[in-house]
């Protein structure tokens, strides 16, 4: 288990990062131990996911979602979380990077964190919109005000999403060292999975 040193560390990296400041990997323990503790992170990642999970049942048109379809969401993006690094390994291996193979895992896992605070952001942002403004309803009635902030706030919702995938790709090309193509793989990976994901639980619904 890391220290609280570590995570603070760690987070402080993944703050450095968000800066483009390459310097923030030298926050990471890119040993194998120092990538294996980094899964600890999954333990901060878990409540954000769980509140986004949750808030997500106040989207127009969405109805609560049985308890068991909620587990099969977390227990797939925990699984998704695993099978990338599974890749990833093989990639880098193929790649010749496989002594960048822990930093990155390192990295990865703790940038998680603020991501994923960042899409709880985006998601609560979504439900605010939809809160404000009825997507069904005539524009002619909704209030100029309302209407403004609404469209203001999706605006912000959807730069944070397209921003997670931009910092998802610049942690990867920092901490891989590896040009362009490399990183580009880990993302739509990520997306890629995450869609599976989503189909996986509108199965179960």
């Amino acid at each position: 288990m890391p220290s609280l040193a570590e995570i603070w560390r760690a987070l402080h990296g993944a703050w450095r990062l968000a800066f483009l400041d390459t310097r923030g990997l030298a926050d990471f323990d890119g040993s194998r131990s120092g990538g294996l503790r980094s899964f600890w992170a999954i333990a901060l990642v878990l409540p954000l996911t769980v509140a986004s999970i949750a808030i997500k049942q106040f989207f127009p048109g969405s109805e609560p979602a049985a308890p068991h379809n909620d587990l099969v969401e977390l227990a797939g993006s925990l699984v998704a979380w695993l099978v990338l690094m599974a890749v990833m390994y093989g990639l880098v291996v193929w790649y010749g990077r496989v002594e960048r193979f822990w930093l990155f895992v390192a990295s990865y896992n703790w940038t998680q964190v603020p991501l994923t605070a960042v899409i709880l952001l985006s998601v609560a942002l979504f439900a605010g919109t939809s809160a404000l403004v009825d997507p069904n309803a005539d524009a002619e009635t909704t209030p100029i005000l309302a209407s403004s902030v609404a469209h203001i706030a999706f605006g912000i919702a959807f730069t944070l999403q397209l921003g997670t995938l931009v910092y998802e790709w610049y942690v990867a090309w920092a901490a891989l060292d590896s040009g362009v193509p490399l990183p580009i793989i880990v993302v739509l990976l990520d997306v890629v999975m995450g869609l599976g994901l989503s189909h996986i639980s509108t199965a179960f619904a």
